[in-house]
């Protein structure tokens, strides 16, 4: 009776400590890799940047009234640590209410890396948009979209919901307005066929800027999609 009532107080003691000790809570961004948006939206992205064309292409987006996201490198075309005008690009595009998130610092596959390695392309884009913004992204997009499980999990450990597309503009590759539309056409998926649409385009190419864009927004429009920045896509906070 005795061994049973001292077993009785240590279980009650335990449980008081475990109540009373303070939770940590970690936030994790959504689980696993988003490639559409909600229903009857588009998401508009662009990736690389910033760069030249940059402020050119936020005063398009503007003059349209469209918001979009703009995926950012730390030190790709352009150094932000070193280099006002990236500084002012991204500054003119976040306070024209477009979303600024991550593409990691320098634009590196991260499954080739190992968790620290992976933490620090992070951390250090991180620590630059915080002196530029005051903002910490809570959306990424992997560099060539490889994000394999290992990666993924992560980027959700350090609060990063990963975005990819499920429409490839290819401007990469094509710089040329005709093949890129005709990418729209085929991969763009119906406004009412449940899935919303998140395109990968680039801010770093003249052509993009100053032919894609306004095309692919029209286009869009057409087929009766509302643009949305990606962090709208999922109702979340687009930081952290």
């Amino acid at each position: 009776m005795v061994a049973l009532i001292k077993y009785a107080l240590a279980c009650t003691s335990f449980t008081a400590l475990v109540l009373a000790a303070p939770l940590t809570l970690v936030k994790r961004g959504v689980s696993g890799v988003q490639t559409q948006c909600k229903k009857g939206y588009f998401a508009l992205t662009f990736d690389d940047g910033p760069y030249k064309y940059t402020e050119e292409l936020v005063d398009i987006l503007n003059a349209k009234d469209v918001k979009a996201t703009f995926f950012v490198n730390g030190n790709n075309f352009w150094d932000i640590d070193n280099n006002t005008d990236a500084q002012n690009a991204i500054k003119k595009a976040y306070h024209s209410g477009h979303q600024i998130a991550s593409h990691t610092w320098s634009h590196a596959d991260l499954d080739s890396l190992s968790e620290s390695g992976i933490q620090k392309e992070m951390e250090q884009l991180e620590d630059a948009l915080m002196r530029v913004i005051g903002v910490k992204p809570a959306f990424m997009r992997p560099p060539y979209g490889n994000s394999n499980e290992k990666t993924t999990e992560v980027l959700n450990n350090l609060g990063y919901t990963v975005v990819t597309w499920n429409v490839d503009t290819k401007d990469y590759e094509t710089h040329n307005l005709s093949e890129e539309m005709d990418n729209y056409k085929k991969e763009l998926p119906l406004s009412n066929s449940g899935d919303g649409g998140i395109a990968l385009e680039h801010d770093v190419y003249k052509q993009t800027v100053e032919e894609l864009a306004a095309s692919a927004i029209a286009f869009v429009e057409k087929q009766g999609y509302k643009f949305s920045t990606v962090a709208d896509c999922f109702d979340a906070s687009p930081y952290q």
